[in-house]
């Protein structure tokens, strides 16, 4: 037998080949099947023999020696392998020689000069000590010029090569050879062809972008093939949503100015803008078109198509409403949920498309399959999976309920509900058939999650200065399940937070369902050690609060709470504090009644850009358990978000104010110099100033002072108006006014008395991080008391400002 081939003639070649290979030996017997590996072997020869489909005894057939092969690589221990022949008495020896797949024992980097070896081995999967798989490398190199080519380097290419060193040792090495290219900035991107839309309009529908100053930091400025297979789709699906159903991407180019600059062309198609032209209801046997058309009620608002003629006329817009895809989609699922609000599941609803080129329209048809099966109803509700979280706590959020009419619309809303809790990785609903006609089953599949998390972390701001923090967040707490305390849809929140200004410790708890009733009771124990609000003293507060919060119908949040608290003054400098501060019991027990009301329509409660949240808050402290405050107090915050000039602007105003008035024996008690507004505990009062406020004022310094210490008033009113801009996808520019001024007395206004200032900020999402907010106010009108320097840096976590 040999492996080896002398290429002496072309007729001894083709003779060695053909015995090698077996061609003369077709259709002979197989008398033995042998087993040899070229260094140590992958596999044992069990597994290999399990592979082989041709057995001795059988005739020797090249096709099924070739499928053996096929399904020996497939099992991915091999690197090559070789089929040979022998004679054998009365037949043949069948030979089959594999080479397990070497061990990878150096990885090299050839023409890399950008990037260095550490750098790259970050983008390399394979492991040195592993198999050295050739797919696995190619993968590798796709990763590497990936990185080039988001750096700009977009003609750079990566090959990589692998190379045997000892094949009885089962040794290999790869070496990615890398040819860089020179960086390509995009100098500019061109829509040709486009005239329905503005160049600038069209630029910010994609993601390619001209370099600029910032590229660096946003990425952009530079040619990604990833991303510019998202823009050509992007491209198609904006014009389509404009009505440009026949808009076709001719051709991209891409054009160098120099060796280092571009310009990407796109050749576009726009074609003519469609609107929709008549719409009508076919097949439809058990609800007359009007009623169809009409919609149903879901969640407070009725749900009907929208695309017919007449229903968006406008006098911009004269001819009724543009068709796009997305719409035709929506209004095809809101006739099918007509049908399956009513418990009408085996209803198929098709649309069908008749464009009409001279009108410019497209006439809307939707053909209902609604052959009168009956309603289905709900036999019973089976939930799976919930491995950790009680069955109790997934029904109570369903919208749907055994014995009423299968509502698929509420079964999707009940799947939302259940999403929305966090608790799963993946709800899935399906309905299940049963013996009893019209009768259905409600198979609801959860996987169970994390909902355990542990926070660690450091921050700065302009008030607390550097501070670090430690917790752990529990999301499917159950207090009455020991030893693991899960699966009851509780919450709690234990945290520490220590800085060089402050020590904070929270337990939070909130029970969602109190009293089996959407009505959620929340728990909060805390201790915190402030020493930034004064150099004259130490501020310690320690108490408990008991709230119940329910949300009412219309976008209305009720809320009513009892807090029971002692402040206690430390440190005090009774050379330098003035009289009011010195007056203040070291300890005070405060006990406080609240409610509040809250109207939030907010499109975002982190990032909003419309909506508004306003809410009144009221506090009543005195009464039991031997209180030494008497005291009502009242605010009202107000907050609006609106679009601003250009897309992506918002307008954010904010407006509030309250009053704090003391009763009883506080307000009839002796107070230092007779001033009333010194009977309301110092933290009880009102203080502007600082990042939540008037931003270009030190915080809690805006308002009355005695001997130049703040001490707060009784009444307050503050305003601001800020105007954001987005810079890139991640950094904003904001410039804002504010304007305020703390009353003495109660009731107090006076408005031609006021601190403002204005300022610029920037407004950062840092990934894992979260947004961050940094503003430099700037005082416009002010007194001696409360300024100091020319402005004032701030600096918080958050893009709004809870007062």
């Amino acid at each position: 037998m040999k492996f080896v081939l002398r290429r002496r003639s072309g007729f001894v070649l083709i003779l060695c080949w053909l015995v090698t290979t077996g061609y003369g030996q077709v259709g002979q017997k197989i008398q033995q099947i042998d087993i040899r590996h070229v260094g140590p072997p992958a596999a044992s020869e069990s597994l290999v023999r399990a592979n082989i489909r041709v057995k001795e005894g059988e005739a020797y057939v090249r096709t099924s020696v070739d499928d053996d092969v096929r399904s020996l690589y497939s099992t991915g221990f091999f690197y090559n392998i070789r089929v040979a022949t022998e004679p054998a008495d009365n037949g043949i020896k069948l030979i089959y020689v594999l080479q397990g797949k070497p061990t990878l024992t150096q990885i090299n980097f050839e023409g890399n000069e950008q990037y260095g070896r550490r750098k790259l081995l970050k983008k390399v999967t394979s492991k040195v000590g592993e198999p050295l798989d050739e797919r696995k490398l190619h993968l590798d190199a796709l990763e590497i010029e990936k990185m080039y080519q988001k750096a700009g380097y977009q003609r750079t290419k990566v090959t990589p090569e692998t190379r045997v060193e000892n094949e009885a040792a089962g040794r290999g090495t790869v070496t990615f050879k890398i040819e860089e290219a020179q960086k390509v900035k995009v100098d500019d991107v061109e829509f040709v062809g486009a005239n329905a839309f503005s160049q600038r309009k069209l630029r910010k529908v994609v993601k390619t972008r001209r370099w600029w100053i910032f590229s660096w930091i946003t990425g952009g400025g530079v040619l990604k093939d990833e991303v510019f297979q998202d823009d050509k789709e992007k491209l198609t699906a904006f014009y389509q949503n404009e009505g440009y159903i026949d808009f076709e991407l001719k051709d991209v180019k891409f054009d160098y100015l120099t060796d280092r600059k571009m310009v990407v062309r796109f050749i576009v198609s726009e074609g003519q803008q469609y609107r929709v032209g008549a719409v009508e209801i076919k097949g439809n046997t058990i609800f007359p078109t009007e009623e169809i058309m009409n919609g149903f009620w879901s969640e407070g608002r009725r749900m009907k198509p929208e695309m017919v003629p007449g229903a968006k006329e406008t006098k911009r817009n004269p001819k009724g409403d543009i068709f796009t895809p997305e719409g035709l989609r929506r209004d095809t699922e809101a006739v099918r949920d007509f049908y399956w609000s009513k418990g009408y599941v085996d209803t198929f609803v098709r649309a069908i498309k008749i464009p009409n080129t001279e009108r410019g329209t497209i006439d809307i048809v939707y053909e209902v399959r609604d052959e009168d099966k009956g309603q289905s109803y709900i036999e019973k509700v089976e939930i799976q999976g919930n491995t950790k979280t009680k069955d109790k706590v997934l029904r109570r959020e369903l919208a749907v309920s055994p014995g009423e009419p299968f509502d698929l619309v509420r079964v999707r809303l009940s799947k939302s509900r259940l999403e929305q809790m966090r608790y799963f990785d993946k709800v899935e609903t399906d309905i299940e058939p049963t013996d009893v006609q019209n009768r259905k089953n409600l198979v609801i599949d959860v996987e169970e999650g994390t909902t355990g998390h542990v926070e660690l972390g450091a921050g700065f701001s302009s008030i607390d200065s550097l501070f670090g923090f430690v917790g752990y967040r529990e999301g499917n707490f159950d207090l009455f399940n020991p030893p693991y305390f899960r699966g009851g849809g509780q919450k709690l929140r234990v945290g520490a937070t220590i800085g060089l200004r402050r020590k904070d410790y929270q337990i939070s708890f909130i029970e969602p369902w109190f009293l089996n009733r959407r009505l959620a009771l929340g728990v909060d124990l805390y201790h915190s050690e402030l020493n930034y609000y004064s150099d004259l003293y130490d501020f310690t507060q320690t108490g408990g609060r008991l709230s119940l919060t329910k949300a009412l119908p219309y976008n209305f949040i009720g809320s009513l709470s009892y807090t029971l608290e002692n402040i206690g003054l430390e440190d005090v400098d009774e050379e330098n504090a003035p009289k009011i501060i010195i007056a203040e019991p070291d300890n005070r027990l405060v006990s406080k009644i609240g409610a509040s009301l809250a109207y939030d329509t907010r499109n975002n409660a982190v990032e909003p850009t419309r909506g508004q949240r306003t809410e009144l808050l009221t506090e009543v402290a005195g009464g039991p358990l031997g209180a030494e405050a008497d005291f009502f107090k009242w605010e009202v915050r107000n907050s609006w978000f609106f679009p601003g000039f250009f897309e992506g602007h918002v307008w954010e105003v904010n407006a509030r104010t309250g009053v704090v008035e003391p009763f009883g024996d506080s307000k009839d008690g002796p107070a230092p110099d007779n001033q009333e507004f010194a009977r309301v505990p110092l933290f009880d009062r009102f203080f502007l100033g600082g990042v939540t406020s008037l931003r270009g004022f030190k915080y809690r310094t805006v308002g009355p002072h005695q001997d130049g210490e703040p001490v707060g008033g009784n009444t307050f009113y503050f305003g601001s108006v800020d105007y954001t801009i987005p810079i890139i996808e991640r950094l904003k520019f904001a410039i804002f006014y504010d304007i305020g001024n703390v009353g003495e007395d109660a009731y107090h206004y006076d408005f031609r008395d006021y601190s403002d200032n204005w300022g610029v900020g920037i407004r950062l999402n840092i990934p894992q991080l979260g947004p961050l907010r940094l503003d430099y106010g700037i005082p416009i009108s002010y007194d001696d008391e409360n300024v100091s320097g020319s402005g004032k840096f701030q600096f918080s976590v958050g893009f709004t400002r809870d007062y």
